[in-house]
């Protein structure tokens, strides 16, 4: 049984998608079809909040890396917070620790947003 959840939110300086239950191929269109028109305002910040989310496949894992690095260039970008220990081991192994901003909690994103253009490597 999958239990996905996307909730997307406003809370400056970024557009928050909570991410809950398992993200695979089966409901991988989900989580695209929320983070769509995200991509297509200039200046969106996504942060992805993985502190909810038990499960992620390959499927999962592109639509993170494609969403960070189609994020509009014009003062937009993206990071992830909340990842569990099997997602920073999932990411490290997978060298996205390297790629992607990430925050320890959706707090620290909050309240220490960092130039994510400047702190972080290209995905691609």
């Amino acid at each position: 049984m999958h239990d996905f959840q996307v909730l997307v939110t406003q809370s400056p300086p970024f557009t928050v998608v909570t991410l809950s239950g398992e993200l695979d191929v089966l409901t991988v269109s989900r989580l695209r079809d929320q983070v769509a028109p995200l991509l297509a305002r200039p200046g969106t910040r996504i942060l992805f909040d993985l502190a909810r989310l038990r499960f992620i496949d390959s499927a999962g894992i592109r639509v993170l890396i494609d969403a960070c690095v189609r994020t509009p260039p014009e003062g937009g970008d993206g990071a992830v917070c909340g990842l569990s220990g099997h997602m920073r081991h999932l990411f490290g192994m997978l060298g996205l620790t390297e790629r992607f901003t990430a925050y320890p909690t959706l707090a620290d994103a909050l309240h220490r947003p960092l130039d994510i253009r400047r702190h972080a490597a290209p995905l691609l």
